[in-house]
């Protein structure tokens, strides 16, 4: 009878050690599935925070202060323009389904010096904002939503520290001369006869003397970031030439006749970019013929135009804000997140080429050397009888070092795969 009176007594036990059991199982499952999503929303608002400081980036990169003498300093127009474009490229990422957003507060600067801005964002969901990320199972012991955050820290570098780039990769093929159409101030100097056109002459982007800007700020303060200029190909002062390349890897003639040049490569480099450096003091030769055909095929195709003239899928650009200027994607913009979108590039429109001194070429074949470089931002292009006609936005000039070079007395070169001044870097996430 005792026996019997304690087995009843242990009835119930087993149920007890079943709940709990169950309640740990419970407990288990919420740190597994809970602590993965969190997992997940972690390396998602990682992933739009290196994006947005990136872009950030990019833009303090486009912007003039990068190049200046003087560097960036804190609290310039360019941080007003690299928080949108972090904030814009930021919300193309989302985080556990909702679009990372990402505000003012979230971004920062900081300058270790004048030519290397650095910017820092911060994307995160938390309760303070009303989106914390929900848990799924962890609200049964109380923790019904949990803070995410994530920061990422990208810079901008002017690798001279202030003074211009001396060489650069993939350069569109225009050979433009330093003669500046709108400018007409030939200052004492002029090297024979540049930029001479028989009707006044033209001023020059670059003094031939010091070596300086001659014209240095914004367009509409009488400077020429911002200027328009229509290039076209009956080359003279002020309009441009191109720059011949032989069939054998895009390695550019010697000689300047011509022997060896191709159409089909041309239209090829003006539309993706020269694989192949170009550099201050170079000594480049002039292509044999305007090749109208190609070079208009060519750079339509550059900018993403489907024909002739504007409104044909390119970007846009408004001059009346900054610089940096904004763009708007064009219908035909690879990148359909920008399509009807401001931004503040890299935008395909966007070319660099090079700089020679201005003196009369002949336009059979020649040689020239290279005294500086300059940004473009092509709008369109379009035939005129037997010409191409370029209109194009001047978004710098970068004359060349005067001074530095290798211990073996060569030049040296910088250069970009992208064509860009300035190389970005992710340089910190957290």
């Amino acid at each position: 009878m005792a026996e019997m009176s304690r087995k009843n007594g242990e009835r119930g036990a087993s149920l007890i050690l079943v709940g709990m059991a169950l309640v740990a199982l419970l407990a288990a499952l919420s740190l597994a599935i809970d602590l993965g999503m969190l997992y997940v929303a972690r390396s998602q608002a990682q992933q739009a925070a290196d994006a947005a400081a990136l872009a950030g980036a990019t833009t303090l990169a486009n912007s003039n202060c990068i190049m200046a003498a003087g560097g960036c300093v804190a609290g310039g127009s360019q941080e007003t323009q690299a928080t949108q474009q972090a904030e814009t490229t930021g919300a193309q990422d989302s985080v556990m389904g909702q679009a990372a957003s990402i505000q003012d507060s979230d971004v920062s600067f900081n300058y270790p010096n004048p030519q290397e801005p650095e910017i820092t964002v911060t994307v995160q969901r938390s309760a303070a904002r009303g989106n914390a990320v929900p848990t799924l199972f962890a609200h049964v012991f109380g923790v019904n939503a949990v803070n995410v955050m994530a920061k990422a820290t990208a810079e901008a570098v002017n690798p001279t520290g202030g003074g211009a780039p001396v060489g650069y990769g993939c350069v569109a093929p225009f050979l433009v001369p330093n003669c500046d159409p709108d400018h007409i101030n030939i200052p004492s100097g002029n090297v024979n006869g540049a930029c001479d056109d028989g009707n006044g002459g033209a001023g020059y982007f670059i003094n031939q003397t010091t070596g300086q800007l001659e014209n240095p700020g914004v367009y509409s303060s009488g400077g020429v970031v911002g200027e328009p200029w229509q290039l076209h190909s009956d080359a003279s002062p002020s309009q441009w030439y191109l720059v011949a390349y032989n069939t054998n890897l895009a390695t550019q003639i010697s000689t300047s006749n011509g022997n060896g040049q191709s159409a089909s490569l041309l239209r090829q480099y003006i539309s993706e970019c020269v694989p192949q450096l170009l550099s201050c003091g170079q000594t480049v030769s002039t292509f044999n013929g305007k090749s109208v055909g190609p070079t208009g095929q060519g750079t339509d195709a550059r900018i993403n135009a489907s024909g002739d003239g504007l409104g044909k899928g390119q970007d846009t650009i408004d001059t009346s804000i900054g610089p940096p200027f904004p763009f708007t994607g064009g219908a035909n913009n690879l990148n359909q997140s920008l399509v009807g979108q401001t931004y503040y590039g890299p935008s395909p429109s966007q070319v660099l080429v090079p700089v020679y001194d201005g003196h009369q070429l002949n336009p059979g074949g020649d040689t020239a050397t290279i005294v500086g470089f300059m940004q473009l931002f092509i709008q369109d292009a379009s035939h005129q009888g037997n010409a191409d006609l370029i209109d194009t936005i001047v978004l710098k000039v970068i004359p060349c070092a005067s001074g530095g070079g290798n211990e073996d007395g060569t030049t040296p070169a910088i250069s970009d795969a992208g064509g860009m001044a300035v190389p970005v870097r992710l340089i910190r996430t957290q």
